[in-house]
C-alpha cells in the first residue's frame, strides 16, 4: 500500500537517501561516476536539510510530494510552474523531479506517485506540463511514454559541474 502526501521536515532525510539512490543506480553510465561518487550524496543532503528547514519556517512547497510504504519515504515528486533559463514563467506545468528509490523500482509505487503528481498539477491550475529527462535513460523514457507523456521533439543539453548530458523534453495534459 502506498500513500502521497505533501513534504514536511521531517521527511528530508529519507528524500536525500530516495534522490541519490535514485542518481546513482539510474544514472550510472550517463554521469561521470566521479560525480556520483564524490561529493554528490553530502550536496544532496544539504540541500534537502535546507528545504527542510524552509518547510518547518512555513514556506511554500505546495508542489513537493512524498510516497511512503510502510511509514517509510521511498520516493518524491516535484511540480510547479516551468520556467525558462532566465525565470520567466510559461504558463505551464512541469514535472520538475520525480524519482522512486531504486529499492522500490517495478513495485508499482511510481506508478501511484505519478498519478498523485498529475493531480498535483491540475490543482495548481496547470493543464499543459512537460518534464525534461536524459536523452539516454531508456528506463525512464518508457516509464514516461507508458504513463502518457510524449517527447516532443525538443533536444537540449544540461551541464552537470562541466559535463554536458543531453536531454530531452516529454509533455502531456493533465
Amino acid at each position: 500500500m502506498f500513500e502521497v502526501r505533501d513534504a514536511r521536515p521531517e521527511d528530508m532525510d529519507d528524500l536525500a537517501e530516495a534522490h541519490i539512490a535514485g542518481w546513482r543506480v539510474g544514472y550510472r553510465g550517463l554521469v561521470a561516476d566521479a560525480f556520483l561518487d564524490g561529493d554528490f550524496a553530502e550536496k544532496r543532503r544539504t540541500g534537502w536539510a535546507e528545504r527542510g528547514r524552509r518547510i518547518a519556517q512555513g514556506g511554500p512547497e505546495e508542489g513537493l510530494l512524498v510516497l511512503i510504504s510502510d511509514g517509510q519515504v521511498i520516493g518524491f515528486a516535484h511540480v510547479g510552474e516551468e520556467r525558462t533559463q532566465d525565470g520567466t514563467a510559461t504558463g505551464h506545468g512541469e514535472l520538475f523531479g520525480f524519482y522512486v528509490h531504486p529499492a522500490r523500482w517495478g513495485s508499482g509505487a511510481a506508478d501511484v506517485l505519478m498519478g498523485a503528481a498529475q493531480e498535483r498539477l491540475r490543482q495548481l491550475g496547470f493543464t499543459d506540463v512537460v518534464l525534461y529527462v536524459f536523452r539516454d535513460n531508456p528506463r525512464a523514457r518508457r516509464f514516461y511514454e507508458k504513463a502518457g507523456w510524449s517527447f516532443t521533439g525538443w533536444e537540449g543539453s544540461f551541464d552537470l559541474e562541466g559535463q554536458e548530458i543531453a536531454e530531452v523534453q516529454y509533455r502531456r495534459t493533465v
